[in-house]
């Protein structure tokens, strides 16, 4: 019978910290999806833009968002029944400014569509409808899991990107 050697540990003083500078220019060389989370409360769409987002699980079906605390959209959004996901796509790119500002005029001349009070940009990549099943304090964000009931992908539409410190497509698929 042969045993695995016992794993070893790195000796010497514990690494610093990493600085947020060098960690903010690292994330973003990462390419990730720009969506919108949103849903209609008291009768008008609320929503904001993320840039943050992962799938998480098949089965279940489960995504994560990650949300900063100082978001005002959040706790009005966290308690909706349904929220939607719209991954924007190339012809969004123009909107981001208006998705990102002031909270009741985000919508103001956009089609959406409604899914149970979960609300769905007009020609997005992927619209996803589900509820939150937990959200995680993860520092300076709420990192929110929902569990999705809903999703339709149009592959033929050219996701946003959040690369490199910008707005940006990866490519056509």
């Amino acid at each position: 019978m042969t045993t695995a050697p016992a794993p070893t540990t790195a000796s010497g003083p514990p690494a610093s910290l990493p600085d947020p500078t060098q960690l903010r220019a690292a994330w973003a060389s990462i390419p990730t999806p720009i969506t919108t989370v949103a849903a209609v409360v008291d009768g008008r769409p609320v929503g904001l833009i993320v840039g943050s987002y992962v799938g998480l699980s098949l089965n279940p079906a489960l995504v994560a968002v990650s949300i900063q605390k100082s978001s005002r959209s959040w706790p009005l959004l966290r308690n909706a029944d349904h929220l939607g996901i719209s991954v924007l796509t190339r012809d969004h790119a123009a909107l981001i400014g208006q998705l990102a500002g002031p909270v009741d005029r985000r919508f103001d001349g956009l089609t959406w569509h409604n899914d149970r009070g979960g609300v769905l940009l007009e020609d997005a990549a992927v619209h996803l409808t589900g509820h939150i099943v937990n959200d995680i304090d993860t520092g300076d964000h709420i990192t929110a899991i929902l569990q999705v009931d809903r999703v339709t992908a149009h592959s033929s539409a050219t996701p946003l990107v959040f690369h490199g410190s910008q707005v940006t497509t990866v490519g056509e698929l």
